[in-house]
């Protein structure tokens, strides 16, 4: 972790005196002192990371070399992820005049990824928000207060969970019905198939623009949806036995929010027009 990570983390004043020592004293007044191998001139160049790294997972890497305790264990569902290639080295910036694009997953814990495409052609992750034990309407209205504040001005198209068409027993209206007529956002349902999903995410980690910049690319704030992709997010265990599906759990909405997005720039539902509501009855 930085200095910056840890000082969120721990609500303390973390100093770095030399280059990978980082010192800082808790609240009860202990003081720690956290050495990174960068500490050691001889093994901060590239050459002796990738030779040290060879036949190693990133989860791997990042628990015995970065001191990340909060890698998830587990075979990542997506090997092709790389935290050097995929992850900005600073906070991306939103491309004006350029549409943005959201991706939605249902259900109690609703989950929205924005992203823009680049004038070279990546597809730029660029805010993220899980909401836990929420309803669509809660959810709707953070979303529209950050798509306000993060992207004022900007036009939205909007790829969501294609089970969020279908109506519950409890309420005659799917949530694309409410989402249009309480909110005015207007939803293209994306693809029903995990694997379309899965390999749209997979074309994106592992094709480069002309320039040969990776296609996607995730701004470092990005915390929840990195560690998916990182580990988090990671193919079902049985008796021992990995499975080529994914285990269903928290990181898998932010996942299908990102699968939407990424199938719809390869599928022509980037052509398909949203679907739209009449407006509910003034009563």
């Amino acid at each position: 972790m930085t200095p910056e990570e840890l000082r969120h983390e721990l609500a303390v004043d973390v100093t770095e005196p030399l280059p990978g020592i980082m010192e800082w004293s808790t609240p009860d007044g202990v003081d720690v002192l956290r050495i990174h191998y960068t500490a050691d001139e001889a093994k901060r160049s590239p050459e002796w990371r990738a030779r040290e790294s060879k036949g190693m997972s990133i989860q791997q890497w990042e628990q015995e070399y970065e001191i990340n305790f909060n890698v998830p264990k587990g075979r990542a569902f997506f090997p092709e992820f790389d935290m050097q290639r995929h992850v900005a080295p600073a906070e991306l910036k939103p491309f004006l005049n350029r549409t943005v694009l959201r991706g939605w997953d249902f259900g109690l814990s609703p989950a929205t990824l924005f992203a823009q495409w680049s004038p070279s052609g990546q597809l730029c992750c660029l805010h993220e928000l899980q909401s836990w034990d929420c309803g669509i309407r809660a959810h709707a209205q953070i979303v529209r207060g950050d798509s306000v504040a993060c992207f004022p001005g900007a036009s939205f198209a909007d790829w969501g969970d294609p089970a969020g068409n279908q109506r519950a027993q409890t309420d005659e209206r799917t949530c694309y019905e409410l989402l249009s007529t309480e909110f005015g956002f207007h939803l293209i349902p994306g693809p029903v198939s995990a694997v379309r999903r899965s390999e749209a995410i997979r074309k994106l980690l592992t094709t480069t623009t002309p320039q040969g910049s990776p296609m996607l690319l995730i701004d470092p704030r990005l915390t929840w949806l990195i560690a998916a992709l990182a580990g988090g997010y990671h193919r079902r265990e049985v008796a021992g036995r990995f499975l080529d599906d994914p285990e269903k759990d928290d990181y898998s909405h932010i996942v299908d929010c990102l699968g939407y997005l990424a199938s719809s720039a390869v599928s022509s539902h980037r052509d398909e027009a949203p679907i739209t509501y009449p407006p509910p009855d003034v009563r």
